[in-house]
């Protein structure tokens, strides 16, 4: 059987723009794609892989298709974004792309849902997945530049209409024209964050340790791209090249990510760790969220009479700690949950969301799956809600809370067991035989999609 890198070399991938992109006629790109497509197949290649968005990727689809029906040796996979992608554009354009899907030997989306990256981790995966990259380029920034940039990185061939604008893509690329934060880490980074927004005037006042480590704290909560990019260019003081280079991605792509992270950092709920201190605020937060959770148990009890002392040291070992020591692979957590998923009865009457604290949450599984919420969807949940990192609650935090809102005895033994770092709690046979908990622990953030199924 063939690897996958000797796969590669018979594998060839398109990249292109839009129609009101493109400055000329539409048959005369087609005519270039076709030509390009006959050289590949006398160089060898077999398999095509489009992004299938409008223009040059469904053009060369289709024109991959047409040959394909006197050489039935060529293969060709429909790479999307993600499934759905396309429910925005016009019907004609729909069609076309509902023509290829089926037509295609193999559709793979590359990406289970929308997310903000999606479009890139597509461009990406397909040059991942070639040894030539056949782009209708017009010099324009903007996903097909960025596509031709990471090829240029991973070594793959590049074929292109406007050699010329090529070479301007590869001048982008130099770290030495492109300069560096010159002021020292962190008064670099909270410049851009915003003065003002920190202290209340234009001048920077050195950070306390406290200050230091909240800021630090809000970095570490930074999707991994975000927070490494931030990383190399304000202490490291890399360029933005070389932080693109990092994931193989191009200059701008990495400075996007930058002030993306930046824009976040800018949030109150943020910007508050960095000027009052990562320990008073944390500790106003724990208060915070131990009065939160009172109030969120007060109506688990309402709603479940037969709660007893189990039940309460799994609420508060929930609201407190999160789920990322329970998530090991996402693989082990979408088999678990398919498992489980496949033996339940959808319900609407029960209750979909239930809080437990400020920021976790249980989904009901019943009335997800009534809701027709995708097994593979509530997995990426959960995967995403393991990676949040919690406040720093500990288990001696859990018990001390369940015994100040319960001091009998019986309260003070079902929680000594969590103080053993290997224990988990489970509900009580009481509340199991009563109430069938099928349910999952979600970050607030993750209750949800945004699908913004906005065009490339």
């Amino acid at each position: 059987m063939a690897t996958e890198q000797e796969k590669r070399l018979h594998r060839c991938c398109f990249s292109g723009h839009r129609p009101e992109k493109l400055d000329v006629d539409p048959e005369t790109v087609k005519q270039w794609l076709s030509a390009q497509i006959d050289a590949a197949i006398a160089a060898g290649y077999r398999t095509f892989i489009s992004g299938c968005g409008m223009g040059v990727d469904i053009w060369a689809a289709q024109i991959v298709l047409q040959k394909k029906a006197t050489n039935p040796a060529l293969r060709l996979i429909a790479a999307t974004p993600w499934p759905g992608f396309s429910n925005r554009w016009n019907i004609e354009w729909q069609l076309q792309y509902s023509n290829l899907l089926r037509d295609a030997d193999l559709v793979l989306p590359v990406s289970n849902h929308y997310q903000k990256d999606a479009f890139q981790k597509r461009n990406e995966w397909l040059v991942d997945h070639s040894n030539r990259l056949i782009a209708y380029f017009n010099g324009a920034p903007g996903g097909t530049w960025d596509t031709i940039a990471y090829a240029h990185n991973k070594g793959i061939e590049v074929i292109t209409n406007n050699p010329e604008y090529v070479g301007k893509v590869k001048k982008t690329r130099k770290p030495k024209e492109e300069p560096v934060p010159k002021t020292p880490y962190p008064e670099n980074i909270i410049i851009d964050i915003g003065l003002q927004a920190i202290f209340g005037k234009d001048e920077y006042t050195e950070l306390s340790p406290d200050q230091l480590a909240g800021l630090e704290h809000v970095i570490d909560m930074l999707p991994e791209k975000e927070r490494v990019i931030l990383q190399l260019h304000y202490k490291e003081k890399q360029t933005l090249q070389v932080c693109g280079d990092r994931f193989g991605f191009s200059r701008q792509r990495a400075q996007q990510l930058g002030w993306r992270a930046i824009k976040k950092l800018r949030h109150p709920s943020n910007i508050v760790f960095i000027r009052d201190g990562f320990e008073k605020t944390e500790l106003a937060l724990k208060i915070a969220c131990a009065e939160e959770m009172k109030r969120c148990l007060i109506a688990q009890k309402k709603r479940y009479p037969l709660m007893n002392e189990e039940d309460i040291v799994k609420f508060a070992f929930q609201g407190m700690l999160g789920v990322g020591h329970l998530i090991h692979s996402e693989e082990d957590a979408m088999r678990r949950l398919q498992e489980e998923m496949d033996g339940l009865e959808p319900n609407n009457d029960e209750p979909y969301i239930e809080k437990i604290s400020p920021d976790w949450l249980r989904m009901n599984l019943r009335a997800a799956k009534a809701r027709e919420i995708r097994v593979a969807d509530i997995a990426y949940m959960l995967c995403q809600s393991a990676q949040r990192k919690p406040l720093s609650f500990t288990r001696q935090n859990v018990y001390n809370f369940c015994v100040k809102l319960d001091g009998s005895e019986r309260m003070k033994q079902a929680a000594a067991k969590i103080l053993d770092e290997n224990w988990l709690p489970s509900h009580s046979q009481q509340y199991r035989n009563a109430y069938h908990p099928a349910y999952r622990v979600l970050h607030k953030d993750y209750r949800k999609f945004k699908r913004n199924e906005d065009n490339e």
